[in-house]
């Protein structure tokens, strides 16, 4: 009999296993084991895409369809399946151990979509803005990730569907927009350098994605698993420079979720960056109870090992000053 072969932490057998649960519908990635869920219906269901997720670096899945996202170690997925757990059948702890618990090369494309150079005296009034948001701070404006200053120019050099909503919006987004690409190219987070004006901001989907994409940038640390999240793209960049609550050493990375869903936030880091149970900071608007986090790391501890919270205790968002974080362990 053949030496058994291993696929990610999982002996080959795992994937048979699955097969005569769920049929012949299991696909094998790098990375992930997608297959039908067997709690919001899936199995069945005959569909080109299923959305039930195992990770063949850690004992962990998770259903990233909409309404379900049910999740946990391996053992309640079997459980689910088998009415006791025998994951021990299946998994080679030897090999988990062996792999470290942050995981950086990805086999994800991003979309290619590029930014185009940019050019501060062109646009000046973009550029204060800039200048302004992140507290005159001693960093070029090229220097931030994603800026984009020429909307024409972008939307001319990349495969981009103008829409008639978008033709129209073209000459006023170039007037007073800055426009923030997003870590995997799927979407521009553009934001009005008028602060008066009622029309904020303008998000523009390039292409559709299974997971919710984010704006990014580099911490401290590229070994550590903590990760500081916030709504704001100028949250983050300020607490990147100034590093106002002393953690930026112990930081893998910073990510703005562009929106209040920080649970799809967390759940496309863990997929994309590929961090087992990352340890996470929020930068959080007072208008965000301390109850919604909580319900966040009690519902979802298979795929948060820690959480914190700060708030600005002066002001309604976190990058407000003058800036006094308060800090609250979840």
């Amino acid at each position: 009999m053949g030496e058994k072969r291993l696929i990610g932490i999982y002996q080959d057998n795992f994937i048979e296993y699955l097969e005569r649960h769920v049929g012949d519908r299991v696909v094998t990635h790098t990375r992930n084991i997608v297959m039908p869920c067997p709690y919001c219906g899936e199995i069945n269901e005959d569909k080109d895409h299923y959305h039930l997720w195992i990770s063949t670096e850690a004992p962990i899945f998770h259903c990233f369809r909409g309404g379900c996202e049910k999740g946990g170690m391996l053992g309640k997925l079997i459980m689910t399946l088998e009415g006791h757990d025998i994951s021990d059948k299946f998994f080679d702890k030897k090999a988990f151990d062996a792999i470290p618990k942050t995981f950086k090369d990805k086999d994800d494309e991003k979309f290619s979509i590029q930014t185009p150079t940019l050019e501060p005296d062109k646009f000046r009034l973009k550029e204060e803005y800039i200048r302004r948001r992140i507290k005159f701070a001693n960093k070029s404006s090229r220097n931030i990730k994603g800026l984009i200053y020429d909307v024409f120019r972008f939307i001319e050099e990349n495969p981009i569907e103008v829409t008639d909503k978008l033709n129209r919006l073209m000459p006023y987004l170039q007037d007073s927009f800055v426009g923030f690409l997003t870590e995997h190219g799927s979407t521009v987070m553009f934001r009005n350098i008028d602060s008066s004006s009622e029309f904020k901001f303008f998000k523009l989907k390039i292409v559709e994605t299974n997971f919710q994409d984010y704006y990014r940038i580099p911490g401290g640390n590229p070994r550590a698993t903590k990760v500081v999240l916030a709504e704001g793209i100028f949250d983050i960049l300020s607490e990147q420079i100034y590093d106002t609550i002393n953690i930026k050493d112990d930081v893998l990375l910073y990510a703005s979720v562009l929106s209040s869903k920080f649970l799809s936030l967390i759940q496309s880091i863990v997929y994309y960056e590929q961090i087992f149970r990352p340890k996470i900071v929020i930068l959080s608007d007072r208008g965000i109870s301390l109850e919604y986090y909580k319900k966040l790391k009690k519902y979802n501890p298979h795929i948060i090992d820690t959480m914190e919270v700060y708030y600005n205790k002066t002001g309604k968002d976190f990058n407000d000053l003058p800036l006094i974080p308060t800090k609250f362990v979840v």
